[in-house]
């Protein structure tokens, strides 16, 4: 008898200790990582400006800057992503890529990516924040972000959308004008937030006539991977 109210107490503190340790591990989630949208505006100015870039201080570092932590970045188009928009996205990662500075690497599921990228007929569609914003919101971006021992890093997934009737509202109707929005959203999903220089791929109202990412924006990324590894 005595045995078995020892194994009961037993049993229930155990209990317990399972669900102290499953709150605690909620309550680390809900305070440790953070979501964050970051939406693309329609450019209002459609004048190429000279790429070039004379700050001296640099604006991004991997000890503050929240970033990958390898500089190889596997990303996933979603199957809903037409062959049109498709090829605006591989622009995009062709871009990045050239820069030299991280490996954007094709996933073999959604499951394995980093980085999503897809589409939404508008932005109202599908729910969540973005309901929030208004006016002309061409793209926006879904990062998740936490400090994993003390470094900021991306965490899960970041997800990116082209927001198709945004785009035709705009008039933005050539590839190379939707890719330079698909650009500005590959940007946050490795790390760089709005600039306000007008150089930078990363200006909230997106420029269109881009076809290659600036020389500051390509500074400042080499700035936030230096010294993460290769992966």
């Amino acid at each position: 008898m005595i045995d078995r109210f020892f194994n009961k107490k037993f049993i229930w503190k155990m209990i317990w200790v399972g669900i102290g340790t499953i709150l605690a591990c909620l309550l680390f989630l809900s305070v440790g990582f953070s979501t964050q949208l970051s939406p693309a505006l329609v450019d209002q100015n459609d004048t190429p400006t000279q790429q070039v870039d004379t700050t001296t201080t640099p604006a991004y570092s991997p000890e503050t800057n929240f970033h990958w932590s390898t500089k190889t970045v596997a990303y996933f188009i979603t199957k809903q992503t037409n062959g049109h928009y498709r090829d605006v996205w591989m622009r995009a990662v062709k871009a990045w890529n050239a820069v030299g500075v991280v490996d954007l690497i094709p996933a073999d599921d959604a499951d394995r990516a980093d980085v999503i990228l897809s589409v939404k007929q508008s932005y109202h569609e599908g729910g969540g924040t973005v309901e929030n914003i208004t006016g002309g919101v061409v793209g926006y971006t879904s990062e998740e972000f936490g400090h994993v021992d003390g470094i900021p890093l991306f965490v899960h997934q970041n997800k990116s959308y082209l927001i198709i009737d945004s785009l035709k509202q705009a008039h933005y109707d050539s590839v190379n004008e939707q890719a330079s929005v698909a650009m500005h959203e590959l940007g946050h999903d490795l790390g760089l937030e709005h600039s306000d220089s007008p150089h930078s791929i990363m200006q909230q109202a997106a420029p269109t006539y881009l076809d290659s990412i600036p020389e500051v924006d390509a500074k400042h990324l080499a700035q936030l991977y230096a010294g993460v590894p290769r992966g």
